[in-house]
């Protein structure tokens, strides 16, 4: 979700160009039609040529999925099929667009991050999901192949689904829960990195935590930025000029992913607050071990402040010193040292500062 040179490349432009700002090209635009009449679902995978006009159709409901948004051409075709604003279209195909619900005049634009793994090292990727929902159509426009729909495709696909039967508006519904269902998925998993790390800190400390607990950190910053607006635009779905779209009939599906939307957002600021907490144990236990490191140099510094008198002691350089005369003297100042290094542990032993 960073900005890249393709999105610089849109400054100076006038508003409503469509232009792609990622730099996913696929060679073949994938067109997923799902299509309920009533009686039955049929499924179609559509090429770029096909005459796009049946969206319109009456008494037909149609789910268009669409992977790659980068061909311009398609793209202003379907706006002038559907009478789509070129604003909408605009924003569609800028990958760094925000997450928003728009009204328009015959249906509602959309627009979602949708967070998962990266099949290569599982770290947790964004993309862009759009949704434009009319009266009996449903188009998705993804900027890659794969996402996290396919509970729903299989839900379709199943003999007698009823998630058609629910109208159109149910589909978008059920699509957007899907989302926010996998943001509970990500968050687990970087719940299990926080824990780790404590444990870290805690049982095998090290100077490199801090990096990760930085990493971590940044990592929580973007997937807040993506997805904490899910609790504002699961508000907004509820709303009356918004909720003749889904049907009043799945108000109380929508009221329910307002809640997932509010838990999911304290969660994020709980994980937040936690990595915070990480800081501040990792700052703690440095102190802790730096004052340890001081507390053992204090006292063998203090254990050799006798010793240090007494050899600076004997070795002034006075002629008249008795004790330098003695058979045994050097033994006896040995004796001594011996006794005071003794004296002084037993002591700092006894009072537990060693």
């Amino acid at each position: 979700m960073k900005e890249n040179i393709y999105s610089r490349r849109k400054v100076g432009l006038p508003p409503g160009t469509i232009f792609y700002t990622g730099d996913k090209v696929n060679k073949n635009i994938e067109m997923e039609l799902y299509s309920f009449d009533g009686a039955e679902i049929q499924r179609k995978t559509l090429n770029e040529s096909e005459d796009l006009s049946f969206l319109k159709e009456e008494g037909k409901f149609n789910w268009l999925n669409i992977n790659g948004i980068h061909n311009i051409e398609l793209i202003n075709k379907i706006g002038q099929v559907l009478g789509i604003n070129s604003l909408v279209l605009e924003d569609l195909t800028n990958i760094n667009q925000r997450v928003k619900i728009e009204v328009w005049e015959n249906y509602l634009f959309i627009v979602l991050k949708m967070a998962g793994f990266s099949t290569r090292n599982r770290v947790v990727e964004y993309e862009q999901i759009s949704f434009i929902l009319g009266k009996n159509y449903l188009i998705t426009f993804q900027e890659k192949e794969g996402d996290v729909f396919d509970t729903i495709r299989k839900r379709i696909e199943i003999p007698g689904s009823k998630i058609f039967q629910r109208g159109i508006g149910y589909l978008t519904y059920a699509m957007i829960d899907v989302i926010a269902d996998n943001y509970f998925v990500v968050l687990d998993s970087i719940e299990e990195k926080i824990d780790r790390l404590e444990r870290k800190i805690l049982n095998d400390f090290s100077d490199k935590l801090a990096e990760k607990i930085l990493k971590l950190k940044a990592e929580l910053s973007v997937l807040k930025k993506g997805i904490y607006p899910i609790r504002e635009i699961s508000a907004k779905l509820q709303s009356e000029d918004v909720l003749p779209y889904f049907g009043k009939s799945n108000k109380m599906y929508l009221s329910d992913l307002h809640d997932h939307g509010i838990t999911i957002c304290d969660i994020i600021e709980n994980m937040t607050s936690r990595t915070s907490e990480l800081f501040q144990l990792y700052y703690s236990i440095l102190s802790n071990d730096m004052n340890n490191v001081m507390k053992v140099l204090a006292i063998i510094s203090t254990i050799f402040m006798p010793l240090s008198f007494l050899a600076g002691l004997y070795g002034m350089n006075f002629k008249y010193m008795p004790e330098l005369d003695w058979t045994y003297g050097y033994f006896i100042v040995l004796a001594i040292m011996a006794v005071l290094v003794i004296g002084m542990i037993i002591i700092f032993k006894n009072k537990k500062w060693m």
